[in-house]
C-alpha cells in the first residue's frame, strides 16, 4: 500500500487537520466500519454473537502481540494506559528504601501510580532532572544506585517528542536486577516497536493516539519470566478461567498475562483496532514513521524560517513557542487545527496520514503571527 493510499482511509470531509495525533488521532475508515458491524451484529442478535466476538478479541490480542513485538500470551488487554501502568507500580514487589527512578516531565499516569506505591511500600520516587526537555540516558544512570528497584519511564514524552533510549538502556543495564518498565503510548503507531529487542520488562500503552483506534483499549506487555513475579490488583472471574469455570479454593490464576484480566473488554474497540494494525502492516511501519518524521523535519524548517523556537530536533511531535502561546493555539483553533499546549509551547503531533498541504497551510497562516 502507498502512502496516497493509507491516507485516503482517513479522509474526511470535517474540515479539520489532525495535529493532535499525539492527543486522540481520528479513526480510519475500516476501524469505523468494523465498529459500526458489531453495533449493529449487537443490536440485532445480542447475545447470539457474543462468543464470535470474544473469539475476534483473542485474535486481536495476536496481531497486537506481534505488531509490539511480543508472544500473545505476554499481553493483557486493559481499559487505560493507567490501568497497565497502576498494575506494573502497585504489583511490583517494593521494600522501604527501594528507588523508582523516572523522568521530571513524565504525563501524570505514569507518576500518580508511581508515587502511590512509593508511598504504600516506603521506597523513594525520584523525578532525575530532564536534560532541558532532552531525556538522554546518561542522565538516568548517573542515578542509579544498589538500592535502584524500578526504572519507569515514557518511551516518548508526550510534551515535546522527547525520545529515551530503551534499548540503550537496557543493555547498560543487563543483570543488575532492575525492573525496567515504560509507557509507550506516545511511540507505538508513528515509531517502529519491538517488545523484546527494547530489552524492557515491561510496557504499557493505549490504542487512541499513535494507532488510531477508539478509547478503552489499553495494553500492558509483559516478559513471560516476569509474570509470576508481578502481584496481581484486580481479581476476577476472568482471573482464573472464564464464568463457566467452577469456583475452587485451590485454582490458580491463567499462567498467562491475562490473569491480569480481570473481566470483560472493550470489545468492539478491541476488534476494530485488528482493522487499523491490518492498515498499518499494509503501509509499513518503517514507511509510515519516515513519513511522519519528514513532515516533522517540514513543520521545524518553516517554523525556523518564521522565526519561532521548537524545543526537540526530530520526530513527528513538535512543539514551539513564542512570546504569546495561547494566542497562536486560538489562531490555529479557529482554522480547525487540531493541537494541544503542552510544555514549552504549542505542540504539534503529525502522523503520515497527514500532508505536505496541511503543514504549509498552518505555516502560511502562523506567518501571521510571527513571534
Amino acid at each position: 500500500m502507498t502512502l496516497e493510499q493509507f491516507r485516503k482511509h482517513f479522509a474526511s470531509d470535517s474540515g479539520v487537520i489532525h495535529f493532535n495525533n499525539a492527543g486522540q488521532a481520528p479513526i480510519p475508515d475500516v476501524n469505523l466500519e468494523a465498529a459500526v458491524q458489531w453495533l449493529q451484529r449487537f443490536h440485532r442478535e445480542g447475545a447470539s454473537c457474543s462468543m464470535e466476538g470474544w473469539g475476534q478479541v483473542e485474535k486481536a490480542r495476536q496481531r497486537l502481540a506481534a505488531f509490539l513485538g511480543a508472544h500473545s500470551e505476554e499481553l493483557a488487554l486493559v481499559q487505560t494506559t493507567a490501568s497497565a501502568i497502576s498494575q506494573a507500580a502497585l504489583g511490583i514487589p517494593l521494600q522501604p528504601g527501594d528507588e523508582i527512578l523516572t523522568w521530571d516531565q513524565e504525563y501524570p499516569s505514569n507518576f500518580y501510580p508511581w508515587r502511590v506505591a512509593a508511598e504504600r511500600s516506603g521506597a523513594h520516587l525520584i523525578q532525575v532532572k530532564s536534560d532541558g526537555w532532552l531525556t538522554p540516558v546518561s542522565r538516568l544512570l548517573d542515578r542509579v544506585t544498589s538500592k535502584t528497584k524500578v526504572i519507569a519511564i515514557s518511551w516518548v514524552q508526550y510534551q515535546t517528542g522527547s525520545v529515551t533510549d530503551l534499548k540503550a538502556l537496557s543493555t547498560s543495564l543487563k543483570n543488575r536486577g532492575i525492573w525496567l518498565v515504560a509507557d509507550v503510548i506516545q511511540g507505538a503507531g508513528v515509531r517502529p516497536f519491538h517488545f523484546h529487542d527494547s530489552g524492557f520488562d515491561l510496557i504499557c500503552g493505549g490504542a487512541h493516539k499513535w494507532l488510531c483506534s477508539g478509547y478503552g483499549v489499553g495494553f500492558m506487555a509483559i516478559r513471560k519470566e516476569k509474570i509470576d513475579q508481578l502481584r496481581l490488583l484486580e481479581f476476577g472471574a476472568m482471573t482464573y478461567g472464564n464464568p463457566d469455570t467452577p469456583k475452587s479454593f485451590t485454582i490458580e490464576p491463567k499462567p498467562t498475562a491475562a490473569r491480569f484480566e480481570p473481566g470483560s473488554k472493550s470489545m468492539i474497540e478491541v476488534i476494530a483496532m485488528t482493522k487499523t494494525l491490518d492498515l498499518f502492516e499494509a503501509a509499513g511501519m518503517e514507511a509510515i514513521s519516515a513519513e511522519a518524521s519528514r513532515l516533522g523535519r517540514r513543520l521545524r524548517q518553516g517554523l525556523e524560517q518564521i522565526g519561532f523556537e521548537h524545543a526537540c530536533a526530530e520526530g513527528p511531535i513538535v512543539n514551539f513557542s513564542c512570546r504569546d502561546d495561547k494566542a497562536v493555539a486560538e489562531l490555529l483553533k479557529s482554522a480547525k487545527i487540531s493541537h494541544a499546549l503542552r510544555g514549552p509551547g504549542v505542540r504539534i503531533s503529525l502522523h503520515a496520514f497527514n500532508s505536505e498541504t496541511e503543514v504549509d497551510q498552518t505555516l502560511d497562516l502562523l506567518k501571521a503571527h510571527r513571534p
